[in-house]
């Protein structure tokens, strides 16, 4: 064990012995607590409890955690990352990475009545934590929505395209920027360079109390830190730009999102977004497009069946996968062409659970990886 390991399994130690004002447990979380020290002496985190655990043993199972890792060198920890890679232990404090432990193990506790097992992840949730800061991803990075066509292989150009920018830059938009740009009669997107959920759809000619609310998002965006809290540290070391683009709904109905998480390469379901602006549903597919009847993060809807073009999705987001140990694909069809959308490394800031306990473990079992230690042999 090397000297900084050695001073982190020091400081745990200290802490674990003395902690500061540490409560007393009392007679009814004696079962727990016996329970608890059990798992953390033998590594093994994942198991129900028969008692509750109390907030100071959450955070002492995400410490072993955190502390295992590096101790047995999980995840390449203790090597550094492949040219032209960054991971988040390379980034952040390690303070930080494991407050961020200690968050997934509240959040899976809460939600699951058992200690995650990060050490060994089973679940989709338990991988996408551990990828979040251990898995290497290329840089620069590729939340950058204006950088996505990079990561488009050469090959593919023709068959995938990204949606067309009529203006970015360093500043917010506002009613004058977009009368100079003297766009054609439709509807267009002001979005963010960086960020989730940083969007809003306008339509030209541009109306007075909508021209307002651009200006004021479209100027936070340029200062707000994305991310910061969920530790989605890929935002920080990319500029923040605001941009204008095209919107691709047809006149009757709407766009279709199609999102391909990919974990080792491979589809590990396929998400299909409908009506996201009115009756938003949500509905699930394995990669051979066969319906899951499980809720993701949303109500879901009926099965569709597979599009023409469904192949041809698959197989480019097969592609660019290749690179990353999670990322989830963001495609849209419209005008007889595929749009890359974005590349998303942590579906909801990696900070929520899917509502279907099934549908973790299916997509979990999906993700094979010699990163994550599963590959078949």
């Amino acid at each position: 064990m090397g000297s900084i390991a050695e001073a982190r399994v020091r400081a745990h130690d200290t802490y674990a012995t003395c902690p500061p004002e540490r409560p007393q447990p009392t007679n009814s979380h004696l079962t727990g607590l016996a329970q608890f020290r059990t798992l953390t002496k033998t590594g093994n985190m994942k198991a129900r409890m028969t008692q509750p655990l109390s907030a100071f043993q959450r955070r002492q199972a995400g410490q072993k955690a955190y502390e295992h890792i590096f101790e047995h060198g999980l995840y390449n920890s203790t090597t550094p990352a492949p040219k032209g890679t960054l991971r988040g232990i390379d980034v952040l404090p390690h303070e930080v990475v494991r407050q961020k432990i200690n968050r997934t193990v509240k959040i899976y506790y809460g939600h699951r009545d058992e200690l995650p097992d990060l050490t060994a992840p089973q679940t989709f949730f338990e991988k996408l934590a551990i990828a979040k800061f251990f898995a290497p991803i290329p840089m620069p990075s590729p939340a950058d929505k204006l950088n996505v066509q990079s990561f488009i292989p050469d090959d593919l150009t023709s068959e995938i395209a990204t949606i067309e920018v009529v203006w970015s830059g360093d500043q917010p938009i506002t009613a004058a920027l977009i009368e100079q740009l003297d766009l054609p009669a439709g509807t267009y997107f002001a979005k963010s360079s960086g960020g989730t959920g940083r969007n809003i759809r306008f339509t030209v000619p541009l109306e007075t109390k909508q021209a307002a609310r651009i200006e004021t998002l479209s100027t936070g965006w340029l200062v707000d830190k994305h991310g910061e809290r969920a530790g989605e540290w890929w935002y920080n070391l990319m500029r923040s730009r605001n941009f204008i683009e095209r919107d691709l709904t047809p006149e009757s109905g709407s766009l279709t999102d199609w999102k391909f998480h990919c974990g080792g390469g491979e589809v590990l379901a396929v998400q299909v977004d409908l009506d996201r602006h009115s009756q938003h549903r949500q509905t699930m597919y394995d990669a051979d497009f066969r319906h899951i009847p499980e809720e993701m993060f949303f109500e879901y809807g009926p099965p569709e069946t597979a599009p023409p073009f469904f192949d041809s999705m698959r197989n480019i987001a097969r592609r660019i996968a290749a690179e990353f140990e999670f990322v989830r694909v963001d495609m849209y069809h419209a005008n007889d062409r595929l749009y890359l959308g974005e590349l998303t490394l942590a579906p909801m800031g990696g900070l929520r659970l899917p509502r279907s306990p099934h549908l973790d473990a299916h997509m979990g079992a999906a993700w094979v990886s010699d990163f994550m230690g599963t590959r078949a042999p």
